[in-house]
């Protein structure tokens, strides 16, 4: 247990968080999220419990969590609410013939105006309504 340590602070002071160790995306069933997260996407599954699975993907993790009341964050054919995942520049038109193929839809195809994040977007929907995004990412 950690001893409690008495610290001033104010209302105006900040966190100074570090890093993000996960995000969560709601699924109706976690297991068949994660085959889909690991098969099509190449992520890693490390681990379910009775409510979640535990993901790696690179260096970074998320946690699919199985929700009784999922409701499906983007109505058809939205892309407002997504997660984006990125790949290699030769990787880019493999993911997108990938989908294809697996007769996931193509939501959206961007590649002009991204001025935070520059470079090739394609997203699509997983079975829970959840939208991906892959992302070529160009380096400035």
């Amino acid at each position: 247990m950690t001893e409690s340590v008495l610290v001033t602070v104010s209302a105006a002071d900040t966190i100074k968080t570090i890093g993000i160790l996960h995000f969560t995306i709601g699924v109706r069933d976690h297991i068949a999220a994660a085959k889909f997260y690991s098969e099509v996407l190449g992520c890693t599954h490390m681990r379910s419990t009775e409510r979640y699975s535990f993901m790696k993907c690179g260096g970074s993790y998320f946690v699919l969590a199985k929700m009784a009341q999922h409701v499906n964050p983007n109505r058809p054919g939205e892309d407002t609410h997504h997660h984006a995942f990125m790949v290699e520049p030769q990787e880019f038109d493999r993911a997108l013939a990938i989908m294809k193929a697996r007769g996931v839809e193509l939501i959206k195809y961007s590649d002009q105006g991204h001025t935070t994040f520059p470079g090739r977007h394609a997203y699509f929907h997983d079975a829970d309504g959840n939208c991906i995004e892959i992302i070529d990412l160009q380096k400035r």
